[in-house]
C-alpha cells in the first residue's frame, strides 16, 4: 500500500476515534443512574409565576411543620409541610427578590424596590418595612436583637428586630465587575461573617459593625476585568468551630473563628458549601461536584457526568446529595463516592409539543415560553426535599 494512502487511512481512523470519544463525553447529555433511589412527589402546588429567567434563588424556610415560601410576584405563603395545604397567604404588592427567613416567630422578606419586610409567622401580618441601601437577592439572617442583610451594592446592614430601625451599616469597595448575587450572612456569638465581590470573606463585629478580620479566597489575575473577576457569591457555613466558604475564581477554605486559615483548596464556585458526613460538598462553576474532607481539605471524589447541565447548589438529604439542573431534573448522588443513584423530572403541568430534532428542554420552552428549570436552593426537611421550580411550583419529594 502506498505510504500516502496508508497515512490517509490512519488519519481517517484517528478522526473517527476522536469523534467517538467526543460523543461519549458530550457535556449536557443526561447520564445513566444506578436506579437504586426512587424519588417520588408527595405533593405539588403552584405559588405563582415563579422566578422564570430572573436570576433569583428564592429559598423557603421551614419551622415546626410549617413552610414559609415566597414567589417573585410578591406573595408570601405558609403551607403545612406534610400535606402542602395552605395556612395563609399575603400579597406584599412588590416583586420579591430574596427568599423567606424565619427567626423567633418572625419572617423577613426583601423586595425588589430595596425594602426589607418583617411579618408575623403566625398569620403573615406586616410588622414593619425598612428601606435598604439597595436590593437584596439573598435571605436575611437574625439573632435575638437584630436582623442582618447584605445588598448588591456591597453593604451589610443591621436592623433592630423590634421596629426595623438601622443599627449600623458597613460598606466594602466594589470592583468594576461582579457576579450577580450575594450570600446570607453567617451569625455567630460575636460576628457577622459574609463574602464580598473583592474575593474576601469579612467578619464584622455584631454590635458595632466594624471589621474584625478578613480572609482572601480569590485573587484577581488577568489582563481584562472579566479575567480578574472574583466573588464570594455563596453563604459561609459553620460546623463546630470552623467556618467553610468558597469563591468564584478562587478557593474553598476552612477558617477558624479568629480568622486563621486551617486549609484551602482549589474550588471555583457560585454556590455555598454543603456539610454532611464529615465532608464538604461543592458544585463547581464547571458543573462538576467535588467532595472534600472537612478536617483536612483532601479531595475524596469528583462527579463530572453532569457537566453542562446548569447545576444548582448541592443539598444533603440523608446519605445522599440532591442537585437540580436547568432542565428541571433533580439528581441524587451517593455521599460516599458521588455515584448517580436516581433522578426525577419536575416538568410543568401542561403537555409539551414534540418538535423534530429538538431536546426536551427546547420543546417545553417553546410551548410555555418560560424557563422551567430549578435554580433556587432546595431544603431538606423531616418529610422530604422541598424543591421550588423556576415555573413557580413548590414540591415535596421523598425517596423510596
Amino acid at each position: 500500500m502506498p505510504l500516502r494512502r496508508c497515512l490517509h487511512q490512519l488519519i481517517v481512523i484517528a478522526g473517527v476515534a476522536l469523534l467517538a470519544a467526543c460523543a461519549t463525553t458530550k457535556e449536557g447529555v443526561l447520564p445513566d443512574t444506578s436506579g437504586d433511589v426512587k424519588p417520588d412527589v408527595v405533593w405539588r402546588t403552584s405559588l405563582g409565576e415563579g422566578p422564570g429567567v430572573t436570576y433569583t434563588r428564592l429559598k423557603a424556610a421551614v419551622n415546626d411543620g410549617t413552610i414559609y415560601a415566597a414567589d417573585t410576584g410578591g406573595t408570601v405563603t405558609a403551607l403545612e409541610l406534610a400535606t402542602g395545604d395552605r395556612l395563609w397567604s399575603v400579597d406584599l404588592e412588590q416583586p420579591i427578590l430574596g427568599g423567606v427567613s424565619f427567626s423567633q416567630d418572625q419572617l423577613f422578606v426583601s423586595l425588589r424596590e430595596g425594602t426589607l419586610v418583617a411579618l408575623a409567622a403566625e398569620d403573615g401580618s406586616e410588622q414593619w418595612r425598612s428601606m435598604l441601601p439597595s436590593e437584596a437577592v439573598a435571605q436575611a439572617a437574625a439573632d435575638n436583637k437584630r436582623v442582618f442583610i447584605q445588598t448588591v451594592d456591597g453593604r451589610v446592614t443591621a436592623l433592630e428586630r423590634e421596629d426595623g430601625a438601622q443599627a449600623w451599616s458597613y460598606e466594602a469597595g466594589m470592583p468594576v465587575l461582579s457576579v450577580r448575587g450575594t450570600g446570607t450572612p453567617l451569625i455567630t456569638d460575636r460576628l457577622v461573617i459574609t463574602g464580598y465581590a473583592t474575593g474576601k470573606l469579612v467578619a464584622l463585629d455584631k454590635v458595632l459593625g466594624i471589621p474584625r478580620w478578613d480572609v482572601r479566597l480569590g485573587v484577581p489575575d488577568g489582563r481584562s476585568e472579566l479575567e480578574r473577576l472574583v466573588d464570594v457569591d455563596g453563604s459561609p457555613v459553620m460546623d463546630g468551630r470552623l467556618i467553610y466558604a468558597a469563591a468564584y475564581h478562587g478557593k474553598v477554605a476552612a477558617i477558624s473563628e479568629m480568622g486563621e486559615v486551617v486549609w484551602q483548596e482549589e474550588g471555583s464556585t457560585y454556590t455555598s458549601p454543603e456539610l454532611a458526613l464529615g465532608s464538604v460538598y461543592l458544585t463547581l462553576d464547571d458543573d462538576s461536584i467535588q467532595s472534600y474532607d472537612m478536617m483536612s481539605g483532601a479531595r475524596a471524589w469528583q462527579q463530572t457526568a453532569l457537566k453542562g447541565r446548569g447545576l444548582s447548589q448541592v443539598t444533603a438529604m440523608g446519605t445522599y446529595l440532591a442537585v437540580a439542573d436547568e432542565e428541571g431534573y433533580v439528581h441524587f448522588l451517593s455521599q460516599v463516592d458521588g455515584g448517580l443513584e436516581g433522578r426525577i423530572l419536575l416538568r410543568p403541568r401542561p403537555l409539551h409539543i414534540n418538535y423534530p430534532h429538538q431536546s426536551e428542554a427546547t420543546n417545553w420552552r417553546l410551548s410555555r415560553g418560560r424557563d422551567f428549570g430549578i435554580r433556587s436552593n432546595m431544603v431538606d426537611t423531616e418529610e422530604g426535599l422541598l424543591v421550588y421550580t423556576n415555573a413557580g411550583d413548590l414540591a415535596l419529594i421523598e425517596l423510596r
